[in-house]
């Protein structure tokens, strides 16, 4: 019989002091709240947040992200981030717990998101949803596009016809050259995103927008 494994006991404070003091040297940042974003895929929006977390040049121990481990429906998503956050508030966790966490969930669920709203809202989770899908936020990096789309395919023909990312792959694009847009990726976001009755009130509603500037926002607001 195998022995039991102890759970592995919180950073003490000198310890927790030591690697904030190696992270300081190393030029690295901390948040002022810790972070986790799940993400609705596991290829490219995770592979983006990494590559954000780099560009910001944050440590580990300020921001986590995941994918959703096969599990692409908005509850789903909702649910997996609500088990993390509550496991990570645990004693016995070893780590900090979440004092922000976000969803980035792609707005072609529709009506299916409604379900996983209620859920984020009942465990205190955001969500950034795009519309048809991740790769509109992209494209924002690059243009400021009001045009609707009918599918995710019609984006990524977009990013890779007009030379953006012509090699563009899920799970296979190094998105370190176009995470430095953020900013003026976010500022377009912020305003094509205009809900009203003819385009409707909720992100999944309005075709095309993307509300992940509102994550970004949250990351530059806790940033030292």
């Amino acid at each position: 019989m195998s022995r039991r494994e102890k759970p592995k006991k919180p950073l003490s404070k000198k310890v927790s002091t030591l690697l904030e003091q190696l992270q300081r040297k190393r030029n690295v940042r901390a948040l002022a709240k810790r972070f986790l974003i799940v993400c609705e895929d596991c290829k490219s929006a995770p592979n983006y947040f990494e590559a954000l977390k780099n560009y910001f040049n944050l440590s580990a121990t300020s921001m986590e992200v995941v994918g959703s481990d096969g599990h692409s429906q908005p509850i789903q998503v909702v649910a997996r981030a609500a088990e993390r956050m509550k496991r990570a508030a645990q004693r016995d966790a070893g780590t900090e717990p979440f004092e922000r966490v976000w969803c980035a969930i792609d707005g072609d669920y529709g009506n299916k998101i409604a379900n996983a709203r209620a859920k984020a809202e009942k465990n205190k989770i955001e969500l950034a949803i795009s519309t048809k899908c991740f790769e509109y936020w992209l494209l924002l990096h690059f243009e400021e596009s009001d045009s609707s789309t009918n599918d995710c395919k019609a984006l990524i023909h977009a990013l890779k016809q007009k030379g953006y990312i012509p090699d563009y792959r899920k799970g296979k694009c190094d998105f370190d050259a176009i995470v430095p847009s953020v900013r003026e990726a976010s500022r377009r976001a912020k305003k094509l995103r205009k809900p009203g009755i003819e385009r409707g009130d909720l992100p999944e509603e309005q075709n095309p927008c993307s509300e992940v500037y509102k994550l970004i926002d949250a990351i530059l607001d806790v940033m030292p």
